[in-house]
């Protein structure tokens, strides 16, 4: 499975001049052929001869005793997390209300070429950063199921917020050296779903590209 759905990223890739194909292609290589072992070795592996699951818009991985979200290039990530977890069924709506629609937004304004390269390497490597984070604090550490729902979505949403600098700041050329067209386009694309909490974690960043003295 992993090789055939690799194999046609790749075709795919080299038959299209579009940088956006090749980014994606080399990061799929990465979660497939390094994270996936990883995760398996973390969760243990499936008894099922294709434990990789190709969704609509997402991909899944089926484990020893249950089925996670895979980090991957797609923004339907969220939506398997948001399924998985029920968070807007008790009023948090960071898949539904700032993680999908925001990472929707920067691939439709790659599409209007509101990016340069660097800027769209940048952004699939947060994306798959993330995606990543989320799944090792919930799923590899075991920290995000409390007591209630509303308290496991809240915790997931600190989290996030909180791991969301070090993702701009370290991911491709990082944030801080990323073309001012890439900067501006960036708060274009995530500046209407940013609550007052977000823009806090938004703030940090630009701080540390002025006066880098936090470590991320």
């Amino acid at each position: 499975m992993i090789k055939l759905l690799l194999l046609v990223n790749f075709l795919f890739a080299n038959s299209n001049s579009d940088f956006e194909a090749q980014v994606k292609h080399r990061l799929q290589e990465e979660v497939l052929f390094e994270y996936l072992p990883g995760l398996q070795a973390s969760l243990g592996e499936c008894e099922d001869e294709n434990c990789l699951i190709e969704n609509s818009d997402h991909l899944s991985l089926k484990t020893k005793d249950d089925e996670v979200c895979l980090p991957y290039t797609q923004c339907g990530f969220y939506n398997c997390m948001e399924k998985k977890y029920g968070c807007s069924e008790v009023g948090v709506n960071y898949f539904t209300g700032l993680a999908f629609p925001t990472c929707s937004t920067y691939l439709e304004n790659i599409k209007k070429n509101y990016f340069t390269e660097k800027g769209i390497q940048w952004i699939y490597s947060v994306m798959v950063c993330l995606q990543k984070g989320l799944i090792d604090e919930c799923e590899v550490r075991g920290n995000c199921q409390k007591e209630t729902k509303k308290k496991t979505c809240d915790y997931i949403t600190d989290f996030t917020l909180d791991f969301h600098p070090g993702c701009y700041i370290n991911s491709g050329v990082g944030v801080c050296h990323l073309p001012m067209k890439d900067k501006l386009n960036i708060w274009r694309t995530v500046s209407k779903y940013l609550t007052k909490d977000e823009r806090k974690q938004a703030y940090k960043v630009v701080f540390n590209c002025i006066l880098p003295t936090t470590n991320f």
